[in-house]
């Protein structure tokens, strides 16, 4: 139970690691077209960023309770 738990939030973390790579390599580039996109995106990174880290602390507490 507890690898089927790292196991998904292993496959969480990639997805969102990706995502968030997508948000951030657009606001990069230069392709935001509009002060809205702008606003929008860097949200959707700050929003990642935060899952992605309740994720990570989760799997340290599932770690810590396995050994």
């Amino acid at each position: 139970m507890v690898m089927d738990a790292l196991v998904l939030a292993e496959y969480l973390l990639k997805d969102i690691r990706q995502r968030k790579q997508d948000f951030a390599d657009s606001l990069v580039n230069g392709s935001i077209d509009s002060i809205e996109n702008y606003r929008f995106t860097v949200g959707q990174v700050r929003g990642m960023t935060y899952v992605e880290e309740l994720i990570k602390a989760a799997m340290k507490g599932i770690e810590l309770e396995n050994d």
